[in-house]
């Protein structure tokens, strides 16, 4: 465990997403879980609007593989319609985007990197302007 004045120092592996489909869904006041498994459709489709993920069309096929139990195509849709172009670029691994959140949050931060003029530079190397 991490935590606690020194904690046992133990680090875990995170869940892959299979196992986060398959487990327990969160309780009232948890914050955990995949949303195209645990959310409602009505939640899950004013939370996709209102996070402006997509246009319409794309919503509507995210939902679609939703309702058809299809939560991994769901993310991995998800994930094509936010990142348009991703496959194409390179150094942009794709692999098991859809199978675990790490690989989603990966392929992300290495598409922005990849996609914006200018790279995303962490705020401990970033370098404060002289007065």
């Amino acid at each position: 465990h991490m935590y606690g004045k020194e904690g046992k120092r133990a680090s875990y592996t995170p869940y892959n997403c299979k196992k986060i489909i398959l487990g327990q869904a969160p309780q009232s006041g948890e914050h955990h879980g995949c949303p195209y498994r645990h959310y409602d459709e009505q939640h899950l489709a004013s939370l996709l609007h209102k996070l402006n993920i997509g246009s319409p069309t794309e919503r509507g096929e995210i939902m679609r593989l939703k309702q058809a139990n299809n939560f991994q195509l769901a993310c991995l849709k998800h994930f094509e319609t936010m990142h348009p172009g991703a496959s194409s670029l390179p150094d942009v691994d794709l692999d098991n985007v859809g199978n675990h959140p790490n690989a989603w949050f990966s392929a992300s931060v290495s598409y922005r990197q990849k996609s914006e003029k200018e790279p995303i530079v962490s705020p401990d190397k970033a370098e404060l302007p002289s007065i």
